[in-house]
């Protein structure tokens, strides 16, 4: 704000008339908002129509009207191509984060539509004027100018996230998850049980809505942040610890966890934290930050089990650094190891009373199955984790930091560095030579590289000079599009954009699962006004169908809990099977739906059930443009057949 008022005192008149302009062309975009709204377009895409034309005419008038030579005649600023991307990306970013403000408005908040588009343009035009002084005309140093850009892109990444938390559909894993909290327990078959404790906690304080689903994760990554913080400036500065929140603000798979309430989204703030206090135990010698490693690791395997892969890091760079040998006769460690166990204990109790299923499903049987090369697509989902510039950036810090280690210069710090890193990272690595592997696994890893990826940015260490330099200026634009990625993916999944159509399948995005959960829910409850027996939803596919009708298809009154999985018709659909065993849904009557009119076709289907309907199409619309169809069709007396001698049929053509 210093610098904003300094230039305001240099330029006064300039800045005066680039005000002026800004104002007039957001009353401009307001009231073409509001004539597109009457002559009956829908808001969420009239933003788009009103913001293009009040940006248009916006840059003509700074363009013709002298404010650039104004201020420019003693800033050290850039050329007019320069400008003209900058110009374009505040644009995008704020193109993004005011179609966040009008639905949060408008369906959030239940404000009028006058208000709403009253916030949303003159919000946006607030900002977008601040951004423009600071960076379209810059009369600061360049090292303010970084300063503000950092603390630009992580505020403007929190707002974006918080503002879209609650609108953007819930992804069929979330939805999954929230039943989780439906069925509170100490453990389930796929995952620990902090995702439901988590996701049971944000829908208690915030109800059932995505809002509170998500809230979780977005506090998760505020952790993530803050840990990270911390252990970089405790390897290098406080200038290379806010680059390494910069670089968690933006990588794909850190963006992602402060948004998608997943159990990577726990895990990775345990992770972060577990590596803090390591660091300050191995290499800051500090007795009580044991303690902290114990709880952090304990937090992070109800959590998710791979940050066990951290013990064997630790106890590899105790071994080889001489200095840290010392804790290997101190109690410390090995309290530490204790209060994990403790933490992880209702998890051992969980599995001991359903055969260890859990940890078959996530060992025994993972290593036991059918033999698949996976390492192209691990590195694949690597560099889509962490930018292509991430990866090289990551390689690069890792080589250095070889040659750090063994040289002696530095080697404390590197090693761990490469121990943290690497010790996972071949696990994941042997285990893709030979098994499926999941996209997701190796993102928490790399909070180890971070800092070092940071210093590079900075200057501080990190290969020769000149791939450090490179580094540096492929950061750069690296940052910029993933962040305007990240607005413009946001505005079209939630807003849409006029013109622009989605892809004919509801499962490619999460665009529609609300309109999909209505269709069903009217479906369901014209089955059950004319059926006697309790109504039950059954998804054909493994649980995504299952899930998202579980959230989207509640109705206002009635049975929260009928989404059944495929048990009952002989599959398998993970925690389902437990939830609904097939005995507590005999004889009620089905609404069967998939995506995929073949698997209602199934040969199998109709021995479950003594009379079928003809399958069904349903076409799903958002804001009235076709996003796609499911397929339905209804059986009777659920398991009835053949059992009780009854003679199935596969429809009744009605």
């Amino acid at each position: 704000m210093q610098q904003v008022q300094a230039l305001a005192a240099t330029h006064k008149h300039a800045i005066m008339r680039l005000f002026v302009v800004g104002m007039i062309c957001a009353l401009l975009d307001y009231i073409i908002l509001l004539m597109s709204i009457r002559v009956g377009i829908d808001p969420m895409k009239a933003h788009v129509l009103s913001f293009a034309c009040g940006s248009i005419l916006y840059l003509v008038c700074i363009g013709t009207g002298g404010i650039p030579a104004k201020i420019d005649s003693d800033a050290r600023g850039s050329s007019r191509f320069e400008q003209l991307i900058i110009f374009l990306f505040i644009r995008i970013l704020m193109l993004g984060l005011r179609g966040g403000i009008l639905v949060a408005a408008m369906t959030t908040l239940g404000f009028p539509i006058i208000f709403s588009a009253a916030i949303t343009v003159f919000a946006g035009a607030a900002i977008g004027l601040l951004a423009d002084a600071v960076f379209l005309w810059p009369t600061i140093s360049i090292e303010k100018r970084k300063y503000l850009a950092a603390a630009g892109i992580i505020i403007y990444l929190l707002a974006l996230r918080l503002i879209f938390l609650g609108s953007a559909n819930l992804l069929p894993e979330e939805a999954y998850y929230w039943n989780y909290s439906q069925h509170l327990d100490i453990g389930y078959l796929d995952h620990p049980p902090m995702v439901a404790w988590m996701i049971w906690l944000g829908t208690y304080l915030f109800g059932d809505n995505e809002f509170g689903v998500r809230i979780g994760a977005y506090c998760c990554w505020l952790l993530t942040a803050i840990f990270s913080f911390y252990l970089t400036q405790n390897l290098f500065d406080k200038v290379t610890a806010i680059v390494c929140v910069v670089l968690v603000a933006a990588v794909p798979f850190y963006f992602s966890t402060g948004f998608l309430m997943m159990p990577d989204a726990p895990l990775t703030a345990a992770w972060a934290a577990t590596l803090f206090f390591l660091e300050r135990a191995l290499l800051g010698e500090k007795r009580l930050a044991w303690l902290g490693a114990g709880m952090s690791l304990g937090i992070g395997l109800l959590s998710k089990y791979t940050i066990l892969l951290l013990g064997p890091a630790a106890l590899l760079f105790i071994l080889i650094e001489p200095g840290a040998r010392r804790w290997l006769y101190r109690r410390e460690p090995y309290l530490a190891a204790a209060v994990a166990a403790l933490l992880f204990s209702p998890v051992i109790y969980w599995n001991a009373a359903h055969q260890w299923m859990s940890f078959a499903f996530q060992g025994s049987r993972r290593v036991s199955g059918a033999f698949q090369f996976t390492l192209p697509s691990l590195i694949i989902s690597v560099v889509v984790l962490l930018t292509p510039t991430g990866l090289i950036a990551a390689i690069v810090c890792l080589k250095a930091n070889m040659s750090a280690v063994l040289s002696r210069t530095g080697a404390s710090r590197g090693l761990f560095l490469l121990l943290f890193t690497l010790v996972p990272l071949s696990v994941f690595i042997l285990f893709s030579l030979f098994h499926e592997s999941k996209p997701n696994w190796t993102g928490p890893l790399w909070l180890a590289v971070l800092p070092f990826v940071a210093s590079t940015l900075v200057g501080t260490v990190g290969g020769t000079q000149l791939s450090g330099s490179r580094l540096r200026r492929a950061w750069i634009p690296t940052i910029g599009i993933a962040t305007a990625v990240y607005a413009v993916l946001f505005h079209y999944v939630v807003l849409g954009f006029p013109g622009v159509g989605y892809i004919n399948n509801i499962r490619t995005l999460p665009v529609a699962w609300s309109e999909f959960g209505q269709a069903v829910g009217a479906i369901e409850a014209a089955v059950a006004n004319e059926s006697t027996a309790p109504v039950v939803l059954i998804g054909t596919d493994k649980y995504f169908l299952a899930s998202e009708m579980a959230f989207y298809a509640r109705q206002p009154q009635g049975n929260r809990d009928n989404s059944v999985g495929l048990s009952p018709i002989g599959g398998s659909s993970l925690m389902y099977d437990i939830w609904h065993p097939t005995e507590t849904v005999k004889g009620n009557t089905a609404v069967l739906v998939s995506v995929k009119r073949n698997e209602l076709e199934q040969d199998d289907i109709p021995q479950y059930f003594s009379r079928l309907t003809d399958i069904q199409e349903q076409i799903v619309r958002k804001n009235g443009t076709v996003v796609g169809s499911f397929y339905y069709r209804i059986g009777y007396d659920l398991g009835s057949c053949g059992s009780m001698g009854m003679q199935c049929r596969s429809s009744s053509g009605g």
